[in-house]
């Protein structure tokens, strides 16, 4: 049989179909070994592309390319380069679809310096300037390279990198820093990490949480003025997140505020029916730990002496993540409770409404009302949110009482023992009296109320007789100074006794805080600069001045009468200026007797006798020798 015949013109064209037409078991393969699915239909787009593109005519192909290049938003010469790529290496050499230098940073051939050197001032340069507190941008980190370059290498631009170039440095270190990750929090188990340890809590009262923020609604007087938004110090049960205790003011928090706040904690507390409560606050009692943050009014000397007192320990968190059952109740504060409170103004300047100024007309005992119904009737009612969906919802108050041990908190023996928390400490000696100054005021032991329920002097009142003269120590509480308290001072590791109270002498009100006092101190001290004491000043001047000049006179009198007495005394023994021998047609000096007897003599007696005797010639000190010889030769 004869075989057929194939015309070179067939053979040809059936190669170029071969040619022109993908390998299927190839492209197989590479998307079989593509795992990103973003990748995969990338590559099998530009495989339908540039299957299309060979199996046009040749006339065609341009086209084809300009249309591929469109949909797949790249330039013609690109789409060129791939056919090249698939002719040479075929469809391996298309799922590359980055460099291999990719993510690299690259130089330029005129820089100076090498392209490490460069990244590593930009760095260094960014990160010392935080380190340091300051305000650093990429902007002024390039004006810091350009100045090195130009002013300290002595280089010229393009021989240094660009402000793009500082940015492609800096961006990956700022997107580290601002980038937010989540912390889906602990489980099911709570473990505080502090400094000293990893604290396990299992039941109620075992670890407290202490912290401050500022709560945000504005606040009027009794005036109706305004005043400024108030300070809340918080204290939370670990193991609940019941509010235990808390105090407010205007002030900055600090280590009395934190104590105020551990006593109101401690203590059971009792409100009016002005509160309208529908709960009662329960909790209360000793903790075992108190965990705060690294603030210095938590490392005071004052909050570590209640503690050796009350007989908990302080600790301080190892991370700021640690303080997340204190943190929830401010944000509950800020979302559920500040919103609905006129006067709110908002966390930040987007949250802040439009005059919030002149919405607030909430005085603070309103607000103090408003803020304790909401700890007690919302806060240590809900529900514990820390509690698995498959077990059955406990409210914070329920949790709390089922976590305490024996069933009842542990308190202490006497509220005289939480006196070291309202107070803050001095030292003072007993003057005569029973009288003790401080803070410019004199307190007396000697008062005592008489019928009508007035202050008067009792010498039998006084419980300080017996300490007349030596030192006690003084508890006070800065929002009320009108009366403080007296202990003995503490001796060879002996707790301090309490004496009693004792009042100031000269204060007729019942309530004065140590600011209002020293506001009154000030005030009174500004109106006697105020008064004219410029007859006071003139005479005080006027008699030192006189004083003075009469001290210099008397002086300068003192020293002429001396000098005078000294010139006719004979307790000099002077003799002639010029001896005998001296030069012809000198003339020769006086005797003593000459001498004496050409002088007055009133006033002047001898101790000597006047006996006419040779003596040596005197000294004399001359201050211009060619003075002296002038008139004497």
């Amino acid at each position: 049989m004869e075989s057929a015949k194939i015309s070179p013109t067939q053979d040809t064209e059936a190669a170029q179909t071969d040619q022109e037409q993908p390998p299927t078991q190839e492209y197989n393969i590479l998307i079989e070994l593509i795992e990103d699915l973003d990748e995969k239909r990338e590559v099998m787009r530009k495989v339908e592309a540039l299957e299309e593109i060979l199996q046009a005519a040749d006339e065609l192909k341009q086209e084809k390319i300009k249309q591929w290049a469109d949909r797949l938003e790249k330039h013609p010469r690109t789409i060129t380069r791939w056919l090249e790529k698939v002719e040479k290496k075929g469809l391996a050499a298309i799922a590359r679809t980055t460099r291999s230098d990719a993510g690299q940073l690259k130089g330029y051939k005129r820089w100076k310096h090498s392209v490490e050197y460069w990244i590593e001032f930009i760095t260094n340069t960014y990160k010392q300037a935080k380190k340091a507190g300051l305000g650093m941008t990429p902007n002024l980190v390039y004006n810091q390279v350009k100045g090195h370059a130009e002013l300290e290498l002595g280089l010229k631009e393009g021989e240094y990198p660009s402000h793009m170039f500082v940015y492609k440095v800096l961006n990956p270190i700022i997107e580290k820093k601002n980038r937010k990750v989540r912390n889906p929090g602990q489980g099911p188990g709570l473990i505080v990490k502090t400094t000293d340890g990893d604290i396990v809590v299992e039941r109620s009262n075992q670890v407290w949480q202490i912290d401050h923020t500022k709560l945000d609604n504005l606040l009027v007087d009794a005036n109706g003025e305004l005043v400024n938004c108030a300070w809340i110090t918080a204290v939370i049960d670990t193991f609940s997140g019941c509010v235990m205790g808390y105090h407010i003011g205007f002030e900055s928090p600090g280590s009395h505020e934190v104590a105020l706040a551990l006593r109101h904690a401690i203590l059971p507390k009792h409100y009016g029916e002005e509160y309208q409560l529908r709960e009662k606050w329960e909790v209360c009692g000793l903790p075992e730990y108190v965990v705060t943050d690294r603030a210095k009014e938590f490392k005071s000397a004052h909050l570590k002496h209640i503690a050796a007192d009350l007989g908990f320990k302080m600790r301080l968190r190892l991370y700021t993540e640690q303080g997340g059952v204190v943190e929830r109740l401010f944000l509950e504060l800020k979302t559920e409770f500040a919103a609905l409170v006129l006067g709110f103004k908002g966390g930040s300047l987007q949250e802040r409404p439009k005059n919030p100024e002149k919405k607030a007309c909430v005085v603070y005992e309103e607000y103090e009302r408003k803020l304790v119904r909401q700890f007690v009737d919302h806060h240590n009612y809900h529900f514990y949110p820390r509690v698995r969906k498959d077990k059955e919802q406990t409210r914070r108050l329920e949790r709390w009482w089922t976590g305490l041990l024996g069933g009842k908190p542990r308190m202490p023996d006497s509220e005289r023992e939480l006196d070291i928390c309202l107070m803050k400490e001095a030292k003072r000696k007993v003057q005569e009296r029973g009288c003790i100054e401080f803070v410019g005021l004199v307190y007396t032991a000697s008062l005592s109320r008489d019928e009508d329920g007035y202050w008067r002097y009792d010498k039998n009142a006084n419980f300080l007789e017996e300490y007349e003269g030596y030192q006690v120590t003084l508890r006070y509480n800065p929002s009320n100074i009108v009366y403080i308290l007296v202990y003995t001072r503490e001796k060879n590791g002996q707790p301090s006794k309490y004496l009693g109270s004792i009042r100031a002498r000269d204060l007729e009100e019942e309530r004065l805080s140590l600011k209002e006092w020293e506001d009154r101190k000030k005030k009174i001290r500004d109106e006697g600069k105020v008064i004219d004491q410029s007859s006071i000043l003139a005479q005080q001047r006027d008699l030192y001045t006189s004083s003075i000049e009469q001290a210099k006179t008397v002086k300068g009198r003192r020293k002429s009468e001396q000098r005078r007495i000294t010139s006719k005394s004979t307790h000099s023994k002077v003799v002639e200026l010029h001896p005998e021998d001296s030069s012809k047609g000198k003339k020769k000096g006086k005797t003593v007797n000459e001498a004496i007897a050409s002088e007055p003599t009133e006033g002047v007696e001898s101790v000597y006798e006047q006996t006419e005797m040779p003596v040596k010639p005197a000294l004399f000190v001359v201050p211009d020798w060619d003075e002296f010889m002038e008139d004497n030769w």
